[in-house]
């Protein structure tokens, strides 16, 4: 009994303390009838005790974490070089070097701030500052061992050696460190933990959509605790802010209404209660690809740019950089192979080796695509344009339930040797001169053909954003299964959200593709 009674009390009293709390919410909200609070606010609310705190924790563990990889990777780097030589492990030198690395990586980290990281698939960023950081520890430590040369390392000799593998090595493992600490990181925001608080103010199109954007995306690190629908134009937003602030404290406001002058703009940006909180914008303007815009500054006025390429600067650089080395070994290794099936192709049937078509690349630029001759000389497209306007256009249901969707079955044009070459994509090879070339990538969309892209709706026309590609992200999802419309919806889904880790898996999901026959 007696512990029948407990229990019915601490039910009475969570029930009465989430009773209050819902009472709270429902008067601060009737205080404020131009605003809408969401479920955000209540977990923002709870979890705002201690919120600075636990964020600083948080940067120091990592903090930690990586300084004591730049210091293990020094030291491992004297040891592989100087280790076997002089019997030694411990060299108070290389102790010295090892601590001077690790104390600019632990600032370098603190400096970078990464609770803040917001891209939810942010890895290769990871990396290419775990590189910038590398080359910064490998600068200090070549001016210390040889110029600076502190009282503590007067009397060492150092390698050079040592200090060019520590660079490679401090880049390695803090990349493997930091890409393990942004994983802990997202694991963390989809269960409620580490989130920036939003205040949304406007109630056109674009902040609804921006709102199911956050939503959708858990891993960003944002939480929408309020959306303020009425901007009257004598209305306080300022006050409104600082209200909300006191009972969730406010990281950034996104701003997307038209209606608001640029006093209560400046109202904002000048209150008290923004101090710590940043304003952005959401531009009424759709159907430009949010990768392919940037914003510059022309006098008073911000400008929006578009991009021709949404894979740009370091992202771009590492993409064309596999592009060249993975063609280049393709090519080197299929070289021989590519001979033989030449000969065949050529030996077979008259004509030439090659096939050569005008395709339909980024941008909509024009480019000549190769591939291996799979037909009979000469044979007409007219087959073929009439089998794209049916698919294209709705027309041929059979033929998407067949899985034909860019290849015709049964074509009696195509070769014997060509039909081997199509049922292993084989006759796509030449394409990796296109690749080197600069026309075409690994993987991307694939190339169109000028009248497919008449046909195509303003949203299929995204998939021209990026390089087409020799393989996709349709061909490895099993082609034979999708109709055309979910083909060309992953074109531009992969536009749209490129990554290269994303490219990897497709690249290693490709050889399998094929041998199931999914990727014809």
């Amino acid at each position: 009994m007696a512990a029948q009674r407990s229990e019915e009390a601490i039910r009475f009293f969570v029930t009465s303390n989430q009773e209050g709390r819902e009472l709270a919410e429902r008067e601060f909200a009737a205080s404020l009838p131009a605003v809408m609070l969401t479920s955000g606010f209540a977990a923002g609310r709870q979890l705002a005790p201690f919120r600075r705190l636990r964020r600083f924790a948080f940067v120091a563990m990592t903090s930690l974490m990586c300084g004591a990889t730049a210091f293990v990777a020094v030291g491992l780097a004297h040891f592989f070089v100087d280790g076997y030589k002089h019997g030694k492990l411990f060299h108070l030198g290389y102790v010295f070097l090892s601590g001077l690395a690790a104390l600019l990586v632990v600032l370098l980290t603190i400096r970078s701030r990464p609770d803040r990281a917001r891209s939810a698939d942010g890895y290769l960023e990871e990396w290419v500052e775990a590189c910038r950081e590398a080359l910064i520890v490998g600068i200090a430590l070549v001016v210390t061992a040889f110029f600076w040369r502190p009282a503590l390392v007067k009397g060492s000799a150092f390698s050079r050696g040592t200090i060019l593998l520590s660079i490679p090595l401090v880049a390695l493992f803090l990349g493997i460190t930091r890409s393990a600490v942004r994983d802990v990181l997202l694991r963390l925001r989809r269960r409620g933990h580490n989130l920036a608080s939003v205040v949304v103010i406007g109630d056109g199109p674009s902040a609804n959509s921006f709102m199911k954007s956050l939503e959708a995306q858990t891993g960003s690190g944002y939480r929408v605790i309020a959306h303020i629908t009425d901007t009257p134009p004598d209305g306080d937003l300022g006050a409104v802010l600082e209200k909300l602030s006191k009972e969730v404290p406010i990281d950034e406001v996104v701003i997307s209404s038209f209606a608001m002058a640029p006093e209560q703009i400046a109202s904002i940006v000048s209150h008290h209660g923004m101090r710590g909180a940043r304003l952005r914008a959401v531009p009424e303007m759709f159907g430009l690809p949010p990768s392919k815009v940037s914003i510059e500054a022309f006098g008073d006025f911000p400008l929006l740019t578009l991009f021709e390429n949404p894979v740009r600067g370091p992202h771009w650089a590492v993409k064309r950089a596999v592009d060249l080395i993975g063609g280049s070994f393709c090519l080197a290794v299929a070289g021989l192979p590519m001979l033989v099936m030449a000969l065949f192709v050529r030996i077979t049937s008259p004509g030439p080796v090659l096939f050569r078509q005008e395709r339909v690349g980024m941008d909509g630029k024009r480019f000549e695509l190769l591939k291996f001759r799979s037909m009979t000389a000469g044979a007409s497209d007219q087959v073929h344009r009439e089998f794209m306007f049916q698919m294209l256009t709705g027309q041929d249901e059979a033929g998407t339930t067949a899985g034909g969707f860019f290849k015709l079955t049964d074509d009696p044009r195509i070769t014997k040797v060509g039909k081997i070459l199509r049922r292993y994509s084989l006759d796509e090879l030449p394409q990796l001169l296109n690749v080197l070339k600069g026309d075409m990538s690994l993987v991307g969309p694939r190339p169109a053909l000028a009248y497919e892209v008449d046909l195509y709706e303003d949203w299929q026309r995204r998939r021209l954003d990026v390089l087409p590609g020799m393989t996709g992200l349709w061909q490895v999802s099993g082609r034979s299964r999708l109709s055309p419309a979910d083909m060309l919806r992953l074109d531009v889904h992969y536009a749209e959200t490129w990554s290269l880790f994303k490219d990897v898996l497709i690249i290693l999901k490709t050889v399998p593709a094929i041998l199931r026959d999914d990727a014809r």
